[in-house]
């Protein structure tokens, strides 16, 4: 009756210790799996997140009229001598930056010449304490309607500016014809439309040039006094991609 007591308390030993075997082995297994679905599932969440982050660029990478960001800038000058052609008669390609000067309403600033291969820009004007006053750059609601802004009255938190209008000292472009049709030295003024998104940044297009010529008029019948003025004469055309 002992050895018999002896095995069965052996039996139930061995039993005991493999159903603990078997729980450990199950708990083990479980843990593992659960542990490796937690790590597959914060691996799938972080490349998730890094593609999100991949997708979704920085405000500060996006186009901006600020030094941040490297315009390249091309220039499309037609001669005029065909009015039905499509095809510039000389393009020159640039880069600029546009750089702000803050505590202005409509935004503006200057334009640093960053790359100038053919050497079409003048050297830019400064006054005494050496702050450039040419080459300039200045949002605009309508160039054609000088009025009172929306936003003066509160209405838009972020104003919207359609037409940016720059300003730049050239010296004299050679077009066509060896030099027989040309622009000539002075001010190169350019209109572009304007528009900013939350994704794409800003948005620069459908840019026209122009440049002004002296006029004399008469200003009276008999031709005793006259007047000078400035008129505008379209030139081109402008594109603008930020880099």
């Amino acid at each position: 009756a002992r050895v018999g007591g002896r095995v069965a308390a052996s039996s139930r030993s061995h039993r005991d210790a493999a159903m603990a075997t078997a729980a450990g082995l199950a708990s083990a297994t479980s843990t593992g799996v659960c542990g490796g679905a937690n790590r597959l599932r914060k691996q799938s969440s972080l490349s998730s997140h890094r593609r999100s982050r991949r997708l979704v660029p920085s405000a500060s990478s996006l186009p901006s009229l600020t030094s941040e960001s490297t315009w390249r800038v091309q220039f499309e000058f037609f001669s005029g001598k065909d009015a039905s052609c499509i095809t510039p008669d000389r393009v020159v390609k640039t880069m600029v930056k546009f750089a702000v000067d803050e505590g202005y309403e409509p935004p503006q600033g200057i334009i640093e010449i960053v790359e100038d291969a053919e050497g079409i820009f003048a050297k830019p004007e400064t006054n005494a304490s050496g702050i450039q006053t040419s080459n300039r750059w200045r949002l605009e609601e309508d160039p054609n309607e000088k009025k009172a802004g929306l936003w003066i009255w509160g209405l838009f938190e972020d104003p919207l500016y359609p037409f940016l209008l720059f300003s730049l000292d050239v010296n004299r472009i050679d077009v066509a014809d060896e030099g027989k049709f040309y622009i000539p030295s002075g001010t190169l003024f350019a209109e572009m439309k304007h528009a900013r998104g939350s994704k794409q940044g800003l948005v620069l297009t459908d840019g026209i040039l122009s440049f002004k010529v002296t006029k004399t008029y008469q200003a009276d019948l008999v031709g005793l006094s006259k007047v000078a003025v400035d008129e505008p004469t379209m030139c081109g055309k402008i594109k603008a991609e930020c880099l």
